[in-house]
């Protein structure tokens, strides 16, 4: 299996980034022009974006991916895993979270991917780490 991790310091308190990446919404900001809908709310009503909760992500009207959240620990994790795809055999996100120092917050978020036809995962991998690389990078113009 294969798997990328990206890094990423961010110059604000833990409990706002965490906040920030917690909600589905705020990856149509760092993704574009990649949509998030968010089409189940979590079992928490107090966490619609929590656990249990899934999002579709595309363009447009089309959104072939949906990723269900799977674990979510304030200020330390966030887990989620694609559902409902015949092309993808595993993939599952990992988002940490760490203090660094008092406004300093590092993220790593590791991807692992195995797609059912061979040598995909790695150019999928490739391109993800490119995409979440500037995305991470607008985010940080943010707070």
């Amino acid at each position: 299996m294969d798997s990328i991790l990206i890094t990423k310091d961010f110059n604000a308190p833990i409990e706002q980034i965490f906040e920030l990446l917690s909600k589905h919404d705020t990856y149509n900001v760092a993704f574009a022009p990649i949509q998030v809908e968010r089409i189940k709310d979590a079992l928490d009503v107090n966490l619609p974006d929590g656990v249990g909760s899934i999002r579709k992500l595309g363009l447009g009207k089309v959104k072939p991916l949906q990723e269900q959240i799977t674990l979510l620990l304030p200020n330390e994790r966030i887990e989620y895993k694609i559902i409902k795809n015949p092309l993808v055999k595993h993939h599952i996100g990992i988002i940490t979270f760490e203090v660094i120092e008092e406004r300093i917050t590092r993220v790593n978020y590791t991807i692992e991917l195995q797609m059912r036809l061979p040598f995909v995962s790695k150019l999928i991998l490739a391109q993800l780490k490119s995409g979440i690389k500037l995305g991470f990078s607008k985010l940080a113009k943010t707070v």
